[in-house]
């Protein structure tokens, strides 16, 4: 049984597909009404910022469900604007999205999951988690904070004997409409002239020659999710095409 967050479309959506299709129920989850159900599991409308919501979705899965063995905290956001522009309610906003609805899907979700025996928590973190992301300081401190967040969690919960394996997955830039958000600033001082040469010019970076896509996050997220990771926790896994070594 598995819990991903901000499933109506993008990593989340994909993830929630993959994880059907190997066998689980999933139980989609987005601030975003007109998400999807995956053909195994339903949908549910949920601001991953409100922990009375979270009470809620968690109580809704264990008295729908029963249980909870893997729950993907996807949700989030991104703000691409220049430090001494952005304001502290820009900022803590930022943080609210990123860092808060993680913490609160651990904490709400713990008792659940400690049941199972075996479970698993997978953040979604960034290569801007791990590197500075241009003009991305308020999503750069957000993502750290997951990372972190992630491995102190992990140690913790290990220790109690709880069951609970909890790991970070950092993408590079993802060719969806929300990491495709962070090219605007560059067209809009002219250094582009479209959406698709800054794309491209994007692309030239990785090593492997493309944009993250989708499945390659889903991928790795469904490997955290099984019992092929099973003495993995606290740790950190990139995505990138080697985008960040460089």
């Amino acid at each position: 049984m598995a819990l991903v967050t901000g499933a109506a479309k993008g990593i989340g959506a994909h993830t929630a597909r993959l994880l059907a299709e190997a066998g689980a129920t999933v139980v989609a989850s987005d601030i975003d009404h007109g998400g999807a159900a995956p053909d195994r599991g339903r949908f549910i409308a949920h601001d991953v910022t409100d922990g009375e919501q979270w009470k809620a979705v968690i109580a809704s899965v264990e008295a729908t469900e029963g249980r909870l063995d893997i729950l993907v905290n996807n949700a989030g956001m991104i703000l691409n604007k220049p430090v001494l522009s952005t304001t502290l309610e820009e900022f803590r906003r930022v943080q609210t999205v990123n860092v808060e609805s993680v913490w609160l899907g651990m904490q709400t979700a713990a008792a659940l999951m400690a049941r199972s025996g075996e479970s698993s928590i997978i953040n979604l973190s960034s290569i801007y988690g791990q590197i500075a992301g241009p003009m991305q300081a308020a999503y750069s401190a957000s993502k750290g904070a997951v990372r972190m967040l992630t491995k102190a969690v992990a140690v913790e919960f290990a220790r109690a004997g709880y069951g609970i394996r909890v790991n970070s997955v950092h993408p590079g830039p993802v060719d969806t409409d929300l990491g495709r958000s962070g090219l605007a600033p560059g067209i809009a001082a002219g250094r582009f002239a479209s959406e698709a040469e800054a794309k491209a010019f994007v692309a030239a970076q990785f090593p492997m020659g493309r944009w993250v896509e989708t499945a390659d996050v889903a991928g790795v997220i469904l490997f955290l999710a099984s019992d092929a990771s099973r003495f993995m926790t606290g740790t950190e896994l990139t995505v990138d095409g080697a985008y960040s070594i460089l």
